[in-house]
Formats: C-alpha cells, structure tokens, sequence
C-alpha cells in the first residue's frame, strides 16, 4: 500500500480519542514504560471521563463574583 500524499494527510482530523475508563487507567499503568513524555499520564494521575464530566459541570455552575 502506497504512502498517501502528505498534504492529503494533513488536511485530516484528528480521531476521536475515545472515554477514559478504569480499563484505561489499568493499561496505562501497566505500561507505563511506554509513556515516557508526562509525569501524570505515566504516574495514572488522569482523570477519567466521568470524572471529568462530574468537575466540569460543577465548575461552569459556580457563579462568578
């Protein structure tokens, strides 16, 4: 299979990057060797999507001063 053009490529979105799960979680743990680039990534120290969800919407209901 041919390479495609690069330009062709770069026109592309990214992909959807999924939910974060504890199934997640418990991989990246598992393998963290591999995720040398952040502290908290390869540490576990990520949140999962509920998680998430959960702080988010408490957030944007606080009211500002």
């Amino acid at each position: 299979m041919p390479l495609p053009n690069w330009r062709d490529v770069i026109k592309r979105d990214f992909p959807e990057m999924g939910t974060i799960t504890g199934e997640t979680k418990r991989r990246i743990l598992g393998n963290r060797r591999r995720f040398r680039g952040g502290v908290r990534i390869s540490t576990g120290r990520i949140w999962e999507s509920a998680e998430y969800e959960q702080r988010r919407k408490r957030v944007l209901e606080t009211p500002l001063p």
